[in-house]
């Protein structure tokens, strides 16, 4: 992921605080170990985080997320392992971005039953296109737009009706999704992030 939430994009360490600036493009830092990544796994390559991250630092963002406010759970990192495997091998073009493949798994286990609410706040949405920021605008009482903050396709598209599609088109395409019982529809989707602090 790139942004506030960057983290190493082959391993998934945390960035060091210090950063090193260049004449162009974002600062770099440099990877840290933690009880996540083991010094021997971080190569020392300064980095911004990357659009495309490795399965391996897809998980390790998780796991460190979940722990925030949840016990450790070994059974659902390895779901969490299979899922990612099947999300990353189907991803292609747009949607093998971070933040796709991240809302494609929020909703694949927010299906199954599982509470992943809080993969919302870890995850900054951005324009599916050049992953530019996104602007908002309230149209009306629960209604929001977000356009790309730099217009580029000069269309002011709602750019998260796009990334919701991509999402979901994803998790269609991944993963062998067996029905859930019909309800009330409880389930929080990307849209719904954009109310919540990123954290």
């Amino acid at each position: 992921m790139i942004g506030d939430l960057a983290f190493c994009p082959k391993t998934g360490a945390r960035l060091s605080e210090k950063r090193y600036y260049r004449a162009e493009g974002p600062p770099l830092r440099i990877p840290v170990d933690d009880e996540y990544v083991p010094a021997d796994a971080i190569d020392g390559e300064l980095t911004a985080g990357a659009v495309c991250s490795s399965r391996r630092a897809l998980l390790t963002h998780f796991r460190r997320t979940h722990q925030y406010d949840h016990r450790p759970n070994d059974e659902l990192y390895r779901t969490v392992a299979l899922r990612l495997r099947d999300l990353k091998r189907a991803a292609n073009g747009p949607q093998s971005s971070d933040m796709v493949v991240w809302l494609a798994l929020h909703d694949h286990l927010d299906a199954a039953g599982i509470d992943v609410d809080w993969m919302l706040g870890h995850v900054e949405l951005r324009c599916p296109r050049c992953h530019g920021r996104l602007k908002y605008h309230q149209i009306d009482t629960g209604t929001v737009h977000a356009e790309c903050a730099t217009n580029c396709t000069d269309d002011n598209a709602d750019r998260l009706a796009e990334v919701e599609r991509l999402a979901s088109e994803l998790v269609r395409d991944a993963l062998d999704r067996t029905e859930v019982e019909e309800g009330p529809d409880t389930r929080t989707t990307a849209r719904d992030a954009l109310t919540e602090p990123l954290g």
